[in-house]
């Protein structure tokens, strides 16, 4: 008796089979899109306050980079106030430090330059303005509290899973 069992399969047959397993890959990934497209993830705003330095720690014209959220983070000490916004440049990602003698945000990636008052972009290919973050000071130190406008972190790819 022979207990050998031999599977024959034409190049044909085999190129059709992984044919399909490509498209159902492919389809696969485009349902998953389309469904969380369709039902995002309802996110809780954290309302605790995250300290990030004391009011004498970050003198005017100073920075200090923390993280809020997960993602990287700079405080600014302007001269109308302290400002914060996440570091994470909107354009590849990169992370964005500020640059006091030039008085801006800058991403060093690709000359990326953002208003340290607002986050705007002022130069370079970032097509959005860094989120600001709410801050509070009291009690001699400056916390965080949530992002500004959540919606907008939500739209940054960069920013995922961090409003």
């Amino acid at each position: 008796m022979n207990d050998k069992i031999i599977f024959t399969t034409s190049r044909r047959r085999l190129t059709e089979i992984l044919i399909g397993l490509v498209s159902l890959f492919f389809a696969s990934g485009a349902i998953a899109t389309i469904l969380k497209y369709l039902w995002p993830q309802t996110v809780t705003a954290a309302s605790s306050e995250v300290r990030i330095a004391s009011v004498d720690e970050v003198t005017t014209g100073s920075a200090k980079k923390f993280t809020f959220n997960g993602k990287a983070a700079v405080l600014l000490h302007m001269p109308a106030g302290f400002r914060a916004f996440g570091a994470v440049c909107t354009h590849l990602g990169c992370i964005a430090y500020w640059k006091p003698e030039e008085n801006d945000i800058f991403c060093p990636c690709h000359i990326g330059r953002y208003d340290p008052n607002t986050g705007a972009v002022i130069s370079g290919p970032p097509p959005s303005p860094l989120p600001a973050i709410d801050i509070i000071v009291k009690e001699g130190a400056v916390y965080a509290l949530k992002w500004k406008d959540p919606d907008y972190v939500r739209s940054i790819s960069f920013y995922a899973g961090a409003a």
